[in-house]
């Protein structure tokens, strides 16, 4: 509101030719701003693509080889754990390109929404290192509590980037979103609970959520 004020200010002071040129200038700016949203969608697929890897190859390198057969059991261990990290990874990844792949241009929230996705996403490689160094209830439920952050702010990104196309029936569409994080927050609760408990069998139940919903889209 500011600047269009400020605009007309400047433009009821300028001459017919010097107002031409202003007009001019603001056009040229306005299609290097949407230029820019639409090249800004590859931009951060593609960023996407190079920071996962990095965190999936860094879950990889936490895996400690076995120095003897004691702790082979610690090794296949780390390794299953490291796959439980891997496809919930990957199922982020692959949710996250499904929304890319649904809007034609991104502005600031969807930028700032797709950075937060990105800071909470890091934090699962940490946990993944926690838990193959030790496991009890704490560093599994902490677990939990990453993958629960990191699902609602991918429905923000979702909610960010498709919000324009939806905004006759803005609503509806955030009832949508609502009713996801509904869901997503009572699994997470189930699964936190259950790592409370039996932090063994709940790093065994992670896996089962993001590989159906990777292998079994719907």
């Amino acid at each position: 509101m500011k600047q269009k004020i400020k605009s007309a200010f400047v433009r009821r002071h300028m001459s017919e030719e010097d107002n031409r040129k202003y007009k001019h200038m603001l056009q040229k700016r306005a299609e290097g701003e949407k230029r820019l949203r639409t090249s800004m969608i590859s931009h951060l697929s593609t960023l996407n693509d190079g920071v996962i890897a990095i965190f999936i190859t860094v879950m990889m390198l936490e895996i400690p080889f076995p120095t003897s057969e004691r702790t082979y059991w610690d090794f296949v261990w780390s390794v299953l754990v490291f796959l439980v990290s891997f496809f919930i990874v990957a199922d982020f990844w692959y949710d996250s390109k499904q929304i890319f792949e649904a809007v034609k241009e991104a502005d600031h929230l969807v930028i700032v929404a797709n950075f937060l996705f990105l800071a909470s996403l890091a934090l699962i490689p940490v946990a993944t290192k926690w838990i193959m160094h030790e496991e009890n209830r704490y560093s599994t439920v902490h677990f939990g509590a990453i993958y629960m952050l990191t699902s609602i702010l991918l429905q923000f990104l979702y909610y960010s980037a498709l919000r324009k196309r939806f905004r006759d029936n803005i609503g509806l569409f955030f009832i949508m979103i609502l009713s996801r994080m509904g869901f997503l927050l009572g699994i997470s609760a189930v699964l936190m609970l259950i790592s409370w408990f039996q932090p063994h069998w709940a790093v065994i139940l992670y896996i089962i959520l993001p590989v159906v919903s990777f292998f079994m889209p719907w």
